[in-house]
């Protein structure tokens, strides 16, 4: 009994004494500037709750998507701009004409053929247009050259002169005018017109 009165006294004592160092702690200054900073820097660096995490989380992969989106974007406008030069290159009126003439000096008639119009094969088949070149080359030499002398281009028809030399003829060449019509951004032959044999240059002679 004794003994448990003295345990609640010395307690009773030590809470006192806790107390009293309690408030001459806070009348320090220098402490309570301390307690405050540790205060502070106790909030700045409390944990996130997890459902801001979640909405960063969720704006960083949305960000991320749209950037993969728009370089997708780019790049098919890009193909399909490179796209459209090279059938812009290929389709031109005089590399159409270019083509032509050099399956003829190759004698490949079927070929050559295929570079003309529907409306001009309506007009004149396959093998009648074999027929009557093959019988050019025989009797006047195959087409040896065939630079384009001019070209001028009118919406969807296009004209271009060809001075055309053949093998075993070195002093003269035969212009021939090309007509051609445009369909889908494919230039194709209409009409041939045969010109005026007229002399070569010393340029163009075959050697």
């Amino acid at each position: 009994m004794y003994k448990s009165k003295q345990d609640s006294k010395r307690r009773a004592e030590l809470a006192e004494l806790v107390e009293q160092r309690r408030r001459e702690l806070g009348e320090r200054p220098d402490i309570s500037q301390t307690m405050r900073r540790l205060s502070q820097s106790s909030t700045r660096n409390s944990v996130t709750p997890p459902h801001k995490r979640s909405r960063t989380r969720a704006l960083l992969l949305t960000g991320a998507a749209l950037i993969v989106l728009a370089a997708c974007v780019v790049g098919t406008v890009a193909v399909v701009w490179a796209n459209s030069l090279v059938q812009t290159g290929f389709s031109d009126p005089q590399n159409t004409v270019q083509q032509f003439y050099g399956a003829l000096h190759q004698t490949n008639y079927a070929q050559a053929y295929t570079y003309f119009s529907r409306t001009a094969k309506a007009h004149l088949s396959e093998a009648t247009f074999a027929i009557i070149y093959n019988s050019y080359d025989r009797v006047d030499g195959i087409i040896q050259n065939f630079p384009v002398q001019s070209s001028s281009v009118h919406g969807n028809v296009a004209q271009v002169v060809v001075l055309v030399t053949r093998r075993g003829d070195d002093n003269t060449g035969q212009l021939q005018t090309v007509h051609l019509v445009n369909s889908n951004g494919t230039w194709s032959i209409a009409t041939i017109a045969i010109g005026n044999t007229v002399p070569l240059p010393t340029s163009t002679a075959a050697p």
